[in-house]
This record gives C-alpha cells, structure tokens and sequence, in this order.
C-alpha cells in the first residue's frame, strides 16, 4: 500500500513539474538563457551594463517577467513588442532613457500589466504612460516627481499605485477616476493636505502616507469601505475624523510617531482591527478606546508616558501581544500587569 501511495504521489509531482516547467527558475544571463530558451519565463538582466536591450532577448518567446534595471539603456527596442506574452517589465535606474521612446514601444504590448519605472530621476510622470491603458501595476517610486497629471484618470485598469519617496505635495482631483485601484502608495512624500477625491477610490484595500506632514486627515477617509490596511505613521496628526468609524474593514491601523494624546471614541467601531500601532505619542494615559477592540491581536503603545492600564485590558479577548516598552511603569505595576493578562499574551516593557 505504501509503494502504491508513493508511486501516485510521484506521478502526480512529475504531471505538475510537466504543466509548469521551469516557470520559477530566473535566468540571470542571455548565455545561461540561450542554453534551452523555450523554458526562459524569467530573464534578469539587471546591472548587466547595457546600452541597448540584446536582439536575442526577443528570441524568448514565452518570456514573461524582464529585468533591465540598472542599466545604462537609452530607448527600447521597437522589436520589444514580439514579447507577446510579457507582463512585467523593469527599467528602474536607467537614467539616460527616453521615456517618449518608452511608450511608443509599450503601447503595441497589450499584454503589459506591470511597469517598473523606480529611480529614473523622473521629475514628473511622462505624459505618455498614461495612454498605457492596460496596466495594472505602476511603479514611479524613487523619482523627483511633485505631482501626477489629470490624465492619471485614464488609467481605468491601474489596480495599483506606487509613488514613495518622491517629493508629492498634491494629487489632481481625477485621481478619483482609478476605481479598480487596490493599493495606493505615497510613503516618504511631503504631503500636508490629502485631497477629498481619495475618499472616492472605492476598490482600496491599502493607503499608505509613511512619513509626510500630514496635520489631518481627510472625512472622505471613511468613504474608503474595503480598506485593510491605513499606514500614516511619522506624520504631524494629533487626531483623526469621526468618520474614522466608518472603516468596516480595517485591520492594521498604523499611528506612529504622530502627536497624539488620545485616540477618539469612534476607534471602537472598527470591529475587524487587529493591529493598532501607536508608538512614539504624546499618550499620558492608556487609551481605553483600545479595550473594546475585540479582535484586536497587537497594541504598540511603546515610547510614550503611560504608567498604568487599566482592568479594562482583559477584554481584548484576542490580544497577542502588548508593546509597552519605553513607559514610565514601576516595577509593582509591571508584575501587576502581567499578572492580571493571560499567559499566551506577550508583554514588552
């Protein structure tokens, strides 16, 4: 019975190593490639000092992922288009290339879903890209961009946005037109205000503004239904709308490194939170909002001046892990808290 198992089992590997063959092996060279090129989905050829993209690349037909990141290319070859199963494509950190070059080429590949256009010294994004109506997944992270066109609306497939570590202060009011827009990254910018419009992104699941200067944030937020995910640690907030109790679906709240002193009422709604992160406020006292939070399974409230909790506490009956490193809590009031916790949830003084 046992030779019998194993043999099905094997079978079964050899029938799915068949179907997908070699579909996770990344080739790091054309020669490495060239050996059997049919099997090539993966080519990397990333800081391989290229001026120009090798006409033998487009001898892979079934390429699907190519990397040619850090280079020195100056235009893409219009022979690019005969990947016509490519769907990713990364042409981060070529600073010479002529992004005109690059859309007149993109826009005869239909299959293209992800574009990778990262540390280009991009000053804004090239008008071009926005007729590239079939992406999915745009990258302009890492740039000097300042803010997008409002023909960013056209991009009607975009599911998601990244647009860190640029030097954004404002987005255009179409922003509001990318209704399948799942992930909207803004992180290390120098945004003050967020425009109302992004409380239209219906679709979204992550907003991430990570170190701007946000002093509010905008009652639209609450318009956002499906979001998960709300990052807006290293900011200047020191409160947050009311129609933060809308947000049904939220599950990670980060808040660090703001000025708060207190966390509104209207925290209790978020019936799906798990993780609130609230290190490094200006909290003098526990947040009591926090023990209503029934499913909530992690609370940093680390580097603040919180010397007590209250009883309250034990009703977080999910509660996993409570970060309260950096407080002014006495040696009597530590064994008091984690005498009065469960012994499954973990402390950090």
């Amino acid at each position: 019975m046992l030779k019998y198992i194993f043999t099905c089992l094997l079978v079964s590997l050899i029938t799915l190593l068949s179907a997908q063959p070699n579909q996770y092996i990344v080739f790091e060279s054309i020669k490495e490639a060239r050996k059997i090129p049919k099997t090539v989905y993966h080519l990397n050829l990333s800081q391989s000092n290229l001026r120009d993209i090798p006409d033998e690349v487009m001898r892979f037909n079934n390429l699907k992922i190519l990397d040619l990141s850090a280079n020195d290319i100056r235009s893409l070859s219009k022979n690019l288009n005969k990947l016509s199963n490519l769907h990713t494509l990364n042409i981060s950190a070529n600073r010479y290339l002529r992004m005109e070059s690059v859309a007149a080429v993109l826009q005869s590949m239909p299959n293209l879903k992800h574009l990778i256009i990262s540390k280009n010294n991009l000053r804004q994004m090239p008008l071009e890209l926005t007729t590239l109506s079939q992406l999915e997944i745009l990258d302009l992270s890492s740039n000097h961009i300042q803010t997008l066109p409002p023909q960013i609306g056209l991009l009607k497939n975009l599911r998601v946005l990244k647009l860190y570590r640029n030097h954004m202060n404002d987005l255009p009011v179409e922003i509001e037109m990318l209704k399948n827009l799942r992930e909207l990254e803004l992180s290390f910018n120098e945004f003050e205000v967020l425009p109302l419009e992004v409380g239209n992104l219906d679709s979204l699941k992550v907003l991430s503004l990570y170190e701007n200067q946000l002093e509010e944030v905008p009652v639209t937020i609450g318009n956002l239904g499906e979001l998960k995910i709300l990052n807006l640690n290293g900011n200047q907030l020191k409160e947050l709308p009311e129609t933060i109790s809308e947000l049904g679906s939220l599950e990670t709240l980060e808040l660090a490194a703001n000025q708060f002193k207190s966390l509104p009422e209207d925290i209790q709604y978020l019936k799906n939170l798990k993780k609130l992160n609230c290190f490094s406020n200006q909290f003098k006292d526990f947040p009591k909002v926090t023990c209503k939070l029934k499913k909530l399974e992690e609370l940093n409230l680390a580097s603040n001046n919180i010397s007590s909790i209250p009883k309250e506490i034990k009703q977080i009956y999910n509660l996993q892990l409570l970060n309260l490193y950096n407080n002014p809590i006495s040696d009597n009031n530590r064994k008091k808290i984690a005498n009065s916790l469960p012994e499954h949830v973990k402390i950090r003084f």
